[in-house]
């Protein structure tokens, strides 16, 4: 649920949080779109995701109301998500983000992890080797797979973080 009534500076807030999404990759038209959708959905979220993106999907409306603004952004900037049931499976999707993946293989026989975040520590540790620009943030709720993230421009991500808190989207540092 969105915690700002102005719908202009809503509306400014949310393309900001597309174009971090996306890593500033989305041009100005798409983005409104994609603004225009989630703004409409504030009125009508079922009607909007039934329209948008089919029946199955104006179920999210109905299961997880406070969850629609962030589902739509994540259909709309699927490309941009690593979305796994594994962290081995999200490795490999983060790897071929980069088309000069320096990241190296996932370590299934070298690896002291005993959670989640220990993955995740380790994934930061490559990244800030290798492709130090990028942090890997969970963003929404993924209802089919256990992880759902993206690649975000590390120096952006607390101003995303406080863009998704201002918005009521769900976004977590990955640590």
């Amino acid at each position: 649920m969105i915690m700002n009534t102005n719908n202009d500076s809503i509306g400014e807030q949310l393309a900001r949080v597309v174009t971090l999404l996306s890593c500033d990759d989305m041009d100005e038209h798409e983005t409104r779109r994609i603004v225009d959708i989630c703004l409409q959905a504030q009125t009508e979220p079922e009607k909007t995701l039934r329209t948008q993106y089919g029946a199955d999907a104006a179920k999210v409306a109905q299961y997880d109301p406070n969850g629609v603004m962030a589902f739509i952004l994540f259909i709309e900037l699927e490309d941009y998500f690593a979305v796994a049931d594994t962290v081995d499976e999200l490795h490999e999707q983060i790897i071929e983000a980069f088309e000069q993946p320096a990241l190296p293989d996932y370590p299934y026989d070298n690896n002291d992890f005993e959670s989640v975040s220990d993955f995740y520590q380790w994934l930061d540790q490559q990244l800030l080797q290798h492709h130090d620009k990028y942090r890997l943030i969970s963003f929404g709720e993924s209802y089919t797979n256990d992880f759902q993230v993206v690649l975000v421009f590390r120096d952006q991500t607390d101003e995303l973080l406080a863009l998704c808190e201002s918005l009521g989207l769900h976004a977590d540092p990955c640590e």
